[in-house]
């Protein structure tokens, strides 16, 4: 039944979800050069403006999913028009094109974490990895102060390149800058993004981990971390005293950061 089920719903997807082909334009204005993500709520294509020239994102809502994706479309927009920031990729326009709704971004130069731990096989010190999730938070602060919670940050969600750090896809993501009044839904919605820090930092921790991982066997019993790491990563992921405030934690990084420097 779940089999029959799967092949139905894929069966709708196929009528209902047109995946456009390299070089067709969209709204007679962005160029298709490469499809890049084929998710389960959009379409995600690297695109040419044809405006200014600039390559670009633009995201495709399922018209199988139209009922959620009217909702997750206009939340979505709404985020990120709402957001400025150098680390979130910026929001270029919205349209409709043959029926279908589309949003087009900026585009940023750069791997993946998710990528970069797993196919290139990279490698980071301690130090290093508290670096990058110290601007991966920062990056959080600014959303949290505007009232907005990611609610799914992840390693394939954080970008890299040259140094700097981007946060992307704010499907998920809630909007509460005009809720005054939910203050325990902020405080929930705070802490998984803090939670989900802390599983992004352990990620990174782990590319320079040389032993066999053992099913059972706790990362505190297999990562060798300062004191001061430990006691991070032990906050962000709950298990003691958590984090109430976003500042508390760039303060801290900051410490392990100045820690790992005298140590090396």
């Amino acid at each position: 039944m779940e089999a029959l089920h799967w092949l139905i719903k894929r069966a709708r997807q196929k009528i209902l979800d047109h995946q456009y082909s390299i070089n067709e334009i969209l709204g007679e204005r962005y160029k298709i050069e490469k499809v890049l993500q084929n998710g389960s709520y959009g379409i995600i294509y690297l695109c040419r403006d044809l405006k200014t020239g600039e390559r670009c994102v633009v995201k495709q809502m399922r018209k199988s999913k139209r009922k959620e994706n009217i909702e997750n479309y206009a939340q979505e927009t709404a985020i990120l028009r709402l957001l400025n920031h150098k680390g979130i990729p910026a929001l270029i326009d919205t349209f409709s094109y043959r029926d279908e709704r589309f949003f087009s971004m900026e585009f940023v130069e750069g791997k993946n974490v998710e990528d970069t731990l797993f196919a290139s096989k990279q490698k980071y010190t301690e130090k290093e990895c508290v670096q990058i999730a110290k601007k991966l938070t920062a990056i959080v602060c600014y959303i949290h102060h505007k009232g907005v919670f990611h609610s799914d940050i992840r390693i394939p969600n954080v970008l890299l390149h040259n140094g700097d750090v981007y946060l992307i896809d704010f499907g998920l993501a809630s909007n509460l800058h005009t809720d005054s009044k939910n203050q325990k839904q902020r405080e929930q919605l705070a802490q998984d993004d803090f939670f989900d820090l802390g599983d992004f930092l352990l990620f990174l921790l782990y590319s320079s981990y040389e032993g066999e991982i053992k099913k059972g066997i706790p990362w505190t019993e297999e990562l060798c971390l300062h004191p001061h790491t430990t006691l991070l990563l032990k906050r962000l992921l709950q298990i003691t005293h958590p984090y109430k405030q976003c500042e508390e934690i760039l303060a801290d990084m900051e410490k392990s950061i100045n820690v790992l420097s005298l140590q090396n």
